[in-house]
């Protein structure tokens, strides 16, 4: 049985739109050769706070990823490039009642060295962290001071633009907590996540081979990192959703949060049993929440569950408006997976998944699975090439089996405005 054999045997298990699914999230993650590129800024930069004309020097008590890079959901943020935020956590020796401009300030500092240095011109400030430019990447740097007697990693991180010193304030923060919680709650499928490991391993290879990189780095034959659940799957499509919702229709608008998204994700893991009603489940479980709070004229609100202190919307809704723009965006969402998941032809497929995740890696899924199927079936393969939505079993041996799913909460949100939801008085 050569190695495509394999591939479709397995394959076999999941329906088409899983598969496409999975292989859009392999296109739009940190490749295993972008992530080993991610761990290595964050080793520079960890030791360029300890460097001998550091004004840090000795006084970076701790140095660890959070959000995305933590729990293994970072995602592409454009659909025009493949740029990546990666957030890591300084914990520095401030004293807890430090001026948050200090805080900040110190650390940008730190990080941009003096004229003509490395990061000189690579180093942004911004109103919590500082970031470090690099192409294709974004390392976020947030400073934090650990609060001794608490659960571990619980700290202050600042708030602070030097032209609004009368806004600057000290926040509760845990992201290694959360980060924590999170994994506990989504631990890899032993089946999907080893299928979603070598998918994204072999198409970290065939990028190698294509571009032709001489210095590229061997790509390892198993990488646990990518090994993972249906939930963190879902997780990362729902960003890159989000990322080109507001890129086109609300750029002026601040994106609901990434830890919020991974807060509602964690919350309702572990209730389905393929990607496909995952992501459905995942998307209509976060617009019954919404609704909920929206038909009683509130916000929602959410708290780390490791540091109640640490909130989670403390930024996000500013306003109802914030929130029925979230909600129509979902209502949209949620339709068109359900579209996805009937009984549609192929160009049908892939303009939904366009529409969702980004023309690039959605043609690229796509333009894959066709020429996985035609090559294996030969001269048959055209039977199959704009048909229904599943896999024939001629072409991989076997029927996939339908999976049952828990129903998400329920809503009565789909086609309608969200300004027009009943509120109560």
């Amino acid at each position: 049985m050569n190695y495509s054999d394999r591939y479709l045997r397995q394959i076999a298990n999941y329906s088409i739109v899983d598969v496409m699914l999975a292989d859009v999230a392999v296109r739009i993650q940190l490749s295993p050769t972008d992530y080993q590129l991610a761990v290595d800024h964050y080793h520079a930069i960890n030791e360029w706070l300890e460097r001998d004309d550091s004004p840090l020097k000795g006084h970076v008590s701790d140095f660890y990823p959070q959000g995305g890079f933590a729990i293994g959901a970072t995602v592409a943020r454009h659909s025009t490039d493949n740029e990546f935020d990666i957030d890591v956590m300084a914990d520095i020796a401030y004293r807890l009642d430090v001026d948050p401009e200090d805080a900040l300030a110190t650390l940008h500092a730190a990080i941009r060295g003096e004229r003509g240095s490395r990061y000189w011109l690579k180093t942004d400030r911004k109103t919590r962290c500082s970031t470090v430019n690099y192409d294709g990447m974004h390392l976020d740097v947030t400073p934090t001071v650990r609060i001794v007697g608490t659960l571990d990693k619980t700290g202050l991180i600042f708030h602070s633009k030097p032209e609004e010193p009368w806004a600057k304030k000290s926040l509760f923060a845990n992201p290694h907590g959360f980060a924590q919680w999170f994994i506990a709650r989504t631990p890899p499928d032993e089946d999907f996540g080893t299928f979603f490991e070598r998918r994204s391993l072999d198409y970290d290879r065939e990028r190698a081979i294509l571009s032709k990189r001489a210095d590229a780095a061997p790509v390892p034959e198993q990488c646990p990192a990518y090994q993972k659940s249906r939930a963190v799957i879902a997780l990362q499509l729902i960003k890159r959703w989000r990322n080109l919702a507001y890129d086109k229709r609300h750029g002026a608008r601040r994106l609901p949060p990434s830890v919020l998204l991974a807060y509602y994700v964690a919350t309702h893991a572990n209730q389905t049993k393929s990607l496909a009603e995952e992501l459905s489940f995942q998307v209509e479980s976060m617009l019954a929440i919404l609704g909920e709070a929206h038909n009683r004229g509130q916000k929602v609100s959410a708290s780390n569950p490791t540091c109640k202190d640490d909130i989670l919307t403390d930024r996000w809704p500013a306003d109802l408006s914030d929130q029925a723009v979230f909600i129509r965006e979902l209502t949209d969402f949620a339709v068109k997976l359900r579209r996805l998941r009937g009984e549609i032809a192929l160009p049908e497929m892939q303009q939904i998944l366009e529409d969702l995740f980004g023309e690039k890696p959605a043609r690229s899924a796509v333009k894959d699975h066709v020429q996985r199927f035609g090559q294996d079936v030969g001269s048959t393969g055209s039977r199959f090439m704009p048909g229904k939505a599943t896999i024939p079993a001629a072409v991989v041996g076997s029927a996939a089996a339908p999976s049952s799913v828990r129903s998400a909460p329920s809503h009565k949100f789909f086609g309608d405005h969200p300004d027009d939801l009943p509120k109560r008085r």
